[in-house]
């Protein structure tokens, strides 16, 4: 029988992206209101108190040299002014085409070769050679932070051994952390 039976899709199922937690801030902290869902595994840093995201973005397809435009996988929180940084590149974002379900097209002119999968980092300034992250990362958060929610309550971990495959963190930026190790 079937009375009052609404049919509900399964929700999306995160994938595993903290292998092993060595060390983590006591009592957490409060992640100050993001204007994205910020992932576990994104790395933050300490303003004032509080801990803002250092954004990320994963190539949902892979660059080459002569590329206007990349395709980010969606959630990454991409807009128009971000400085997109590979290794000492920094690069500004002029447009983001947000239309298609799977991925953001991003207006940006790389000028190199990059793999699919691999993960950008929210630069301070452009720079075609002295890139380096907005800011200095301290922790990565241990749990999800919705959107427009307000500051959000993290667990802040600095010590763990995350899975390089779905980590939200750039190597340049996991490098900043020297008790964080993507495996």
């Amino acid at each position: 029988m079937e009375i009052n039976f609404k049919f509900k899709e399964a929700a999306k199922v995160d994938p595993v992206r903290i292998e092993q937690v060595i060390a983590e801030k006591p009592g957490g902290g409060l992640v100050a209101n993001p204007s994205f869902e910020v992932a576990p595994t994104t790395a933050v840093a300490e303003q004032d108190g509080k801990f803002v995201p250092i954004k990320d973005y994963r190539l949902a397809a892979a660059v080459v040299a002569a590329d206007t435009t990349i395709k980010i996988e969606k959630g990454s929180g991409v807009a128009v002014g971000d400085i997109i940084g590979h290794g000492k590149l920094g690069v500004k974002c002029t447009k983001v085409d947000n239309s298609n379900a799977d991925y953001d097209v991003v207006t940006v002119t790389l000028g190199k070769e990059i793999a699919a999968d691999t993960v950008l980092y929210q630069a301070k300034e452009a720079s075609a050679d002295a890139a380096e992250p907005i800011h200095t990362p301290a922790y990565v958060v241990g749990n999800r932070v919705p959107a427009n929610e307000g500051d959000f309550p993290v667990r802040l971990i600095n010590g763990a051994n995350l899975r390089k495959e779905t980590a939200c963190i750039a190597p340049e930026v996991a490098a900043l952390l020297p008790l964080i190790t993507l495996v």
